[in-house]
């Protein structure tokens, strides 16, 4: 008995401890067009966690699959503090009262994940999901759930969650001419959602050095080619001094070198091509991700 007793007291324990480097916070089950970086990126953390977490000896995902998500990413199932239909929300959004969205325009995603469903409930089908500045289609609207056009059909969010606003609020700092920084924002506006595309440089597709050169271009600044070298040039720029404008770069494909490039735009946003599509995202997230090498100027708004 008394062996038995240490025996299952050992199992217990052992059930208890986790089975990598990184205890898993959620799970993901995996769809169809899912790669190890989309998930990386939708979750907040990396392709090498993922894999470790769930003990992966090469990239490749059937559909089904089950997947830890690492502790302290983005899980599926909402935080505590926020609606079952927020993964995770931003410090800004969730007003107390929904701003007034009009049917048949568009509004902005003001947190990081939100749920998609097939019906006006927390216990409708997830459709998908959508990311912090995607822009949508208002069907309907309503006090609670909005209807939107989603992948060619009709779905629902929480309104509380959607802005009319398509551009986040950006913080003018210094001597920041406001003037200049709208021209910036006409230019990249239309251009949200463009496909990315390795080598691309025009709105048929950019990579992120080609979404970079092109604003600037327009702006009458002709940019380096590559983020690597686009890194080189410019003036540097302390983090907690960046201005919008300002260019941020990362290590986004962990080869120790720069390989990635965002246009800062205040208040901690930044847009950038993504590896998806040209979008908004937090310079938080981005830091979270991958190795930050710095910020460069190339422009005076002043």
């Amino acid at each position: 008995m008394k062996l038995t007793s240490k025996l299952l007291t050992s199992l217990a324990l052992f059930t208890l401890l986790p089975t990598a480097a990184h205890a898993a916070s959620g799970v993901y089950v995996v769809s169809a067009g899912d790669t190890l970086s989309k998930i990386a990126r939708e979750h907040q953390t990396t392709v090498s966690q993922l894999m470790q977490v769930n003990q992966l000896k090469s990239d490749q995902l059937s559909i089904g699959q089950t997947l830890s998500l690492p502790e302290g990413s983005l899980s599926t199932g909402g935080a505590a503090d926020v609606p079952l239909d927020v993964v995770a929300a931003s410090i800004d959004s969730a007003n107390n009262e929904p701003e007034e969205l009009t049917a048949g325009e568009k509004a902005r995603v003001t947190v990081d994940v939100l749920n998609v469903r097939k019906k006006a409930s927390t216990d409708a089908r997830i459709l998908g999901k959508l990311k912090f500045g995607d822009v949508v289609e208002v069907v309907e609207t309503g006090s609670e759930w909005t209807k939107i056009e989603f992948e060619d059909d009709e779905a629902y969010v929480f309104s509380a969650y959607l802005s009319p606003k398509l551009t986040p609020d950006v913080a003018f700092a210094g001597d920041v001419d406001s003037a200049s920084l709208h021209r910036l924002e006409s230019i990249f506006e239309p251009l949200l959602k463009t496909p990315y595309v390795l080598g691309g440089t025009t709105p048929d597709g950019f990579d992120c050095s080609g979404f970079t050169s092109y604003v600037f271009s327009r702006l009458g600044v002709t940019l380096p080619r590559t983020s690597e070298d686009q890194f080189r040039g410019g003036v540097s720029i302390p983090l907690e001094q960046a201005q919008p404008g300002d260019l941020l770069f990362y290590d986004s494909l962990g080869k120790g070198r720069v390989s990635h490039v965002a246009i800062y735009l205040g208040n901690g946003t930044i847009v950038h091509a993504n590896g998806e599509d040209v979008r908004y995202g937090k310079v938080e997230y981005m830091h979270k991700l991958y190795p930050f090498y710095g910020v460069k100027r190339y422009a005076e708004f002043q």
